[in-house]
């Protein structure tokens, strides 16, 4: 039996960017998302820091957008 992809993100924060990087990673377990992270430094030609940090999203995200109209005052006159 297959076991499901995750949603791993790994930070890694790079001291000559001046901040960090936030990448998603899809893996079945904390050995797997390393390995994919390690892949993807050495695509990019980098090293890893020692202070990169994968934080497991085991159930996804949702994230949502909701605009308000913007509100109005009334009683006030601009002088």
């Amino acid at each position: 039996m297959q076991s499901a992809k995750t949603l791993w993100i790994l930070d890694v924060p790079y001291k000559d960017m001046r901040g960090s990087v936030l990448l998603p990673l899809y893996a079945e377990d904390e050995q797997e998302a390393w390995i994919e992270a390690q892949r993807w430094a050495l695509q990019r030609e980098r090293t890893l820091p020692k202070n990169a940090t994968l934080v497991h999203f085991p159930r996804g995200v949702h994230s949502s957008y909701i605009q308000y109209a913007p509100r109005t005052e009334r009683g006030k006159h601009m002088t």
